[in-house]
């Protein structure tokens, strides 16, 4: 795998677009999450709003493997499992744009709730390493 991709990235705004500009934040401003790439080829996605309300939770999750092409600036994100059942199995492709330690995913004609030809953008900044962990016993 491109070790640029490889690593955790820390999401900073989740964003949908509508046709008029309007800007929409489906788990508010301060939204939190995190998306894993590892050098295997694997993934995991979580977005939650930072403060939750237990009669009405929100978030994503799901996780599976991935391909990243440098050239062309695109993620697919193999669906293996997610909280959406219907998403199982599918191929969510992203435009993906790197900028030192900055990623921006963005893909168009979201639907979400019920509007429709949504632009999804979603930005994070890439977190540093932590040296492994050393287990004695």
């Amino acid at each position: 795998m491109d070790s640029v991709i490889v690593g955790t990235w820390k999401l900073l705004s989740f964003e949908l677009q509508r046709e008029n500009g309007e800007l929409e934040y489906p788990f508010g401003k301060d939204a939190i999450g995190y998306v894993n790439y590892t050098a295997s080829g694997h993934f995991s996605v979580q977005y939650m709003p930072k403060e939750q309300d237990e009669e009405n939770l929100k978030g994503i999750s799901y996780f599976g493997s991935y391909d990243y092409n440098r050239e062309k600036d695109y993620i697919i994100h193999h669906v293996e499992g997610s909280l959406f059942p219907n998403d199982e199995g599918l191929d969510k492709i992203r435009k993906a744009r790197f900028r030192g330690r900055s990623l921006k995913i963005t893909w168009s004609t979201v639907s979400w709730g019920a509007d429709e030809d949504l632009i999804a953008t979603i930005s994070f900044e890439k977190q540093e390493e932590l040296p492994p962990v050393r287990v004695t016993f």
